[in-house]
């Protein structure tokens, strides 16, 4: 061993040996540094200009709350709630109090008398006084849950003259949901819909808020598809962390146009003396033996079975070429009507197709005529049921979007 390190070890071992030698002599404990939580330590006021003035001198009153926070659960987009809150001065002193402002326009905080009366002088809502040794007041605190929200969370300040609790926030808390919830909340997708069988989809309606509902069905004109529905299961009800709902089931038939097929569902739901509205979309895509494959003067959308024009001049009118394909047809394809009639948008079907294998091609003339300018895109295009003389395809909508200007 060095030197040094004999040395060293020498001068710490006396250090402590000293160290101990004082304690057993004197009884003086070794210091110990005290670690303060921050979660438990408690949080001090930042003065503000709110802040009551404190007295010259004591005694001084002092605030004990019946609660400081309360929690309403989950509500309803637009309803309204109150809450009492209770302040008592256990000082020796006069204790004064001040309201401040809410956090928000859509909570209140009134002082109260037993009956929940708001204090009033001169015409106006008191908003401070003096609260004597042993006596309460009472802070009626309300607010009204405009928007959905899954934590609400407001607070009504209250000033003191309580050295240790100058300000107190009594806060008000919970869930604002909407009364209810669709699962899938818009679209319901069959999928590929089969020719020969039924299509089938289904989801839920549930409520957080609400502790039970009945649904009813809107009546459709010409629909194709039916709707059914039973109370959803525990597990389900759990899972959506909802009070109650239904499982919706919806069969579509399989004679719908070849295509994209869209049908608009509407369920009245009432819950006591309130009713409500939910809607949604079903549909799918049909194919059959006709299908579009090319389009020369236009673009064509597969899924929806819409054809694009874009805009042009109304005056001169705008044409393109569609190519049908066409199997499982022993005769040639004939065009038989369109539904609705449209005395603008003219269909031409050749005589006679070109053979591609087993199926044929027929390429259909599809021509916007001159005329005065009109606009029919997106949701407004003309939607034509194309009834062909094909036993299986009979019906085939194509969707037209143009904009003649």
């Amino acid at each position: 061993m060095k030197p040094f390190s004999i040395v060293l070890s020498l001068i710490l071992g006396l250090a402590a040996l000293s160290l101990l030698v004082w304690v057993g002599r004197f009884g003086a404990p070794l210091p110990v540094v005290k670690k303060v939580d921050p979660a438990v330590e408690t949080k001090k006021h930042v003065p503000t200009v709110e802040d009551l003035p404190m007295p010259a001198s004591g005694p001084f009153g002092k605030a004990e709350l019946s609660e400081l926070e309360f929690n309403f659960g989950i509500k309803n987009v637009g309803d309204e709630d109150k809450h009492v809150f209770t302040v008592k001065n256990i000082g020796e002193g006069v204790l004064e109090f001040k309201m401040g402002k809410p956090t928000c326009q859509c909570t209140v905080g009134e002082i109260t008398t037993q009956n929940g009366e708001p204090i009033t002088k001169d015409g106006e809502t008191v908003k401070e006084g003096s609260i004597a040794p042993g006596e309460s007041i009472n802070i009626l605190v309300k607010w009204v849950m405009k928007t959905q929200n899954e934590k609400f969370r407001q607070v009504v300040p209250v000033f003191t003259t309580d050295p240790d609790q100058r300000k107190i926030d009594l806060a008000i808390q919970g869930a604002v949901d909407q009364p209810l919830h669709l699962m899938p909340d818009s679209f319901w997708d069959f999928g590929d819909m089969s020719a020969t069988e039924p299509s089938h989809a289904q989801g839920y309606v549930a409520s957080k808020v609400l502790d039970n509902f009945t649904i009813t069905e809107v009546p459709r004109e010409d629909s194709k598809v039916k709707v059914s529905w039973e109370p959803a299961d525990a597990l389900t009800t759990a899972a959506y962390h909802a009070k109650c709902g239904y499982l919706i089931k919806v069969e579509c038939s399989p004679d719908v146009p070849i295509g994209r097929y869209r049908e608009i569902i509407k369920l009245k739901c009432v819950a006591g003396d309130t009713e409500m509205n939910i809607e949604f979309t079903v549909g799918g895509r049909r194919s059959g033996p006709i299908e579009v494959r090319g389009v020369v003067g236009a673009t064509f959308n597969v899924e929806s079975n819409r054809l694009f024009f874009g805009e042009f001049p109304a005056s001169a009118g705008k044409k393109a070429k569609v190519n049908f394909i066409v199997k499982d047809l022993d005769q040639e394809l004939a065009l038989e009507s369109i539904e609705p009639a449209n005395d603008r948008i003219k269909l031409t079907v050749p005589a006679t197709g070109k053979p591609i294998g087993k199926s044929k091609s027929y390429q259909v003339e599809v021509e916007i005529l001159p005329g005065p300018p009109a606009k029919h895109r997106n949701e407004g295009a003309e939607t034509l049921n194309l009834k062909f003389n094909h036993p299986g395809a009979p019906d085939f909508k194509l969707a037209v979007d143009y904009h003649a200007i």
